[in-house]
């Protein structure tokens, strides 16, 4: 009896603790400041100490120029080639089969899924589908959004600072914003921010001036006393993902950590971004973009961001000399149809870049507890191309790279190869931008336009092999 009035007076103290805690949280007053910062990541803790479900969050990787299926097919399987596709045909790989362009990635190939031979013709084709790779609509070479795009249909029903968050890189150096993959409705393009700093501004603007922010070492020194504040309050457990998620913010970009012992005069000539966020450099301009946006899903600013990486006939002719690739991405698209090997050489290298840069988010995200796991469990990174397979792109067959964790979808190694548009099995991308909204609590079947006369049940609904 002894043991049983013991054990119910530790479970009275564990569930005050955990109220108190509740109260504290549902009620935090914090500074203006405070309240831009802190408030997603209390939200977080607070669902966690209520034991709701965690967020849904996904990372939208949009590559220009197209993305040939055999660059993303593991190495030991055979790609069946289009025209000889007679049924949807699902195998495994390991980390050691992936090509080159994936083996960045190769931590994660347990968390992969791979997709060839869903096609998207009702997107068009050209040289780029613009807002109808995410929207499922023919935009006629970009001229024409008929609707909303599916990063921000998910996004617009999350309680978030920002329902979607789109960046970029452009061959237009000189522009700060393209409009070019992302859109809220019909005629209602979202633009993509493609200078570093313009998205650094937006994103953490309402912190503080420019002044103020010229002199301050690190972000979170706006807001010390209402982190000392929250932290009084958390459990250890709390106080150390609250301290993870913190970090996010202090790896945006690298802060001049001496700039507390300048003298006042040098201090306010200091500008915090680093030379890489003032590069007009498209490798540099995407390594900042992934860590804005890798920071902006970890500390619940947003929980959708898109990168859209030269997507776009007008913003797709980068070229990256940063990564030894003279040729523009242009030049490079025209080659591969002759199976140039320098043109093979200089894509692989450039999809490669794109897949370090993913590996650094996911690592990011597997270590940052959430639940029961990582942030990752709850958390899909999206690799595709504006230009489906290829340039000058007809969309008969669009690639998708999936990895991460949602607990809806059953990734895990797995590569699937869809029937050809003519025969039974075949499904088009209708079904993954409805696969990914019914994965996100959103049950949608028919997002997007339909390719009149092809079967309904061909491109809607959720994709059974997929979806749990």
């Amino acid at each position: 009896m002894e043991k049983k009035a013991f054990s119910n007076k530790s479970a009275e103290s564990s569930h005050a603790r955990l109220y108190s805690r509740h109260e504290f949280l549902r009620g935090l007053s914090l500074s203006a400041a405070g309240s831009v910062l802190l408030n997603p990541l209390v939200g977080k803790l607070s669902a966690e100490v209520e034991g709701r479900s965690q967020p849904t969050r996904l990372l939208f990787v949009m590559e220009g120029n197209g993305c040939p299926p055999n660059q993303v097919h593991p190495t030991n399987l055979n790609l069946t080639p289009i025209g000889k596709r007679q049924q949807t045909v699902e195998e495994s790989f390991q980390a050691e089969d992936l090509p080159i362009a994936l083996k960045p990635v190769s931590d994660y190939a347990d968390r992969m899924l791979i997709l060839q031979g869903i096609s998207g013709r009702i997107c068009g084709g050209g040289h780029s589908t613009y807002f109808g790779a995410l929207g499922c609509f023919n935009t006629r070479e970009g001229k024409h959004v008929l609707g909303p795009t599916l990063d921000y249909e998910i996004g617009r029903h999350n309680e978030t600072l920002f329902k979607n968050i789109s960046l970029g890189i452009s061959q237009r150096s000189h522009l700060d914003i393209v409009f070019n993959s992302s859109a809220a409705g019909a005629n209602n393009p979202i633009g993509t921010i493609c200078n570093p700093q313009t998205a650094y501004k937006r994103m953490f603007s309402p912190i503080g001036d420019q002044k103020n922010l010229a002199v301050k070492t690190h972000l979170l020194d706006y807001v010390k006393d209402d982190i000392r504040s929250v932290k009084r309050r958390l459990g250890s457990v709390e106080k150390d993902k609250l301290d993870r998620y913190l970090s996010a913010y202090e790896e945006i970009g690298q802060r001049h950590s001496a700039i507390a012992d300048l003298d006042p005069g040098v201090k306010n000539r200091i500008d915090p971004i680093t030379e890489k966020y003032r590069s007009s450099n498209p490798v540099d301009r995407l390594e900042c973009h992934f860590e804005l946006a890798t920071s902006a899903l970890v500390t619940g600013l947003t929980n959708v961001a898109t990168i859209a990486s030269g997507v776009g006939h007008q913003d797709f002719s980068i070229v990256f000399d940063k990564l030894g690739v003279g040729l523009q991405k242009h030049s490079i698209g025209h080659a591969l149809y002759n199976k140039e090997p320098v043109a093979i050489e200089a894509s692989e290298k450039i999809r490669t870049f794109h897949f370090e840069l993913i590996a650094r988010t996911l690592k990011k995200l597997a270590s940052i507890p959430e639940g029961d796991g990582t942030m990752l469990d709850n958390t899909l990174v999206v690799y595709l191309s504006d230009a489906a397979n290829e340039h000058h792109t007809k969309c008969d067959e669009w690639p998708y790279v999936i990895l991460g964790g949602n607990p809806r979808m059953k990734l895990g190694g797995r590569c699937l190869t869809y029937a050809d548009f003519e025969n039974k099995g075949h499904r088009t991308v209708n079904a993954i931008h409805n696969t990914l909204l019914h994965s996100s609590g959103h049950p949608v079947n028919d997002f997007g336009f339909k390719i009149p006369g092809l079967d309904h049940g061909v491109q809607e609904g959720p994709l059974s092999e997929i979806f749990i």
